[in-house]
């Protein structure tokens, strides 16, 4: 609860001079200012709100990273973009569902930073959304980040759900390279039980998938192919390696069965 309430102190003058400064009035005219310039003051807001939620963010497979590509994570928290701000200096926007938008920061954080919305009951939205998100990529304006199981899976225990497949036709058919992301740890942030001198957050970008290769195959083989690697890395690699991170830094308040 108290690194909440010191990250809310901290950041809390830093947040509402952003909101009024450049989230509310550039929300309102975002086709008329520079992605980049938008983008840059989110980051830069973002990663202040990162450093005071003392998150350790350990990056692996950098190398791995292309401008204009679709990458595709598996969704555990709604902190899971935090990291990514922090990781891209340029532009990278993010798919989310239409809710968001009635959170005051976080919805005009995402959408002054070049996201975009979808309405889960709405058809015709969806479609016209994912021809965005095409024409986007197409352009090569900025890399997109898409979490495809559609809500964000509630126990980190647990196997990830299935990928909604359609969400991979967009990136498809403007023929990108799509990459897989590996996010683990960022369901911690938010525990107000105790309080850590750090927070991991690991994110690790696997190898990407280029046009050629998806090249014939279907948005449910394309689907099952990177759920497949995310899932293999995330229980062979990246939770073992945070268990033992959390037990080297965190051992008298770090309980690995516990449900977030």
């Amino acid at each position: 609860m108290w690194h909440l309430i010191s990250a809310v102190l901290k950041s809390l003058f830093r947040i509402i001079w952003s909101y009024f400064a450049f989230l509310l009035p550039y929300s309102k005219k975002i086709d008329k200012i520079d992605l980049s310039k938008r983008y840059s003051k989110v980051r830069n807001l973002v990663t202040h709100v990162n450093k005071n939620l003392k998150l350790d963010i350990i990056v692996e497979g950098k190398e791995n990273i292309i401008d204009g590509a679709c990458y595709y994570g598996n969704h555990l928290s709604m902190t899971d973009p935090l990291p990514i701000f922090n990781i891209f200096d340029k532009p990278i926007a993010f798919l989310g569902k239409i809710e968001i938008t009635k959170y005051p920061f976080a919805g005009k954080a995402l959408k002054v930073g070049g996201g975009l919305f979808l309405d889960r009951e709405n058809l015709k939205q969806q479609l016209k959304i994912m021809m965005k998100v095409q024409d986007s990529l197409q352009k090569q304006e900025c890399s997109w980040m898409i979490f495809p199981e559609g809500t964000r899976n509630k126990d980190q225990q647990l196997n990830i759900p299935e990928f909604h497949h359609g969400t991979f036709r967009a990136a498809m058919k403007a023929k990108v390279p799509l990459i897989p992301v590996v996010n683990y740890g960022t369901f911690r942030i938010l525990d107000t039980s105790c309080s850590l001198k750090s927070y991991p957050v690991i994110v690790k970008f696997l190898t990407p998938i280029y046009p050629e290769e998806y090249e014939g195959k279907s948005t449910e083989e394309i689907a099952l192919i990177v759920h497949s690697r995310i899932q293999k890395e995330l229980t062979y690699n990246v939770r073992p390696k945070y268990h033992d991170i959390m037990v080297k830094n965190h051992k008298n308040k770090y309980s690995f069965n516990k449900i977030y």
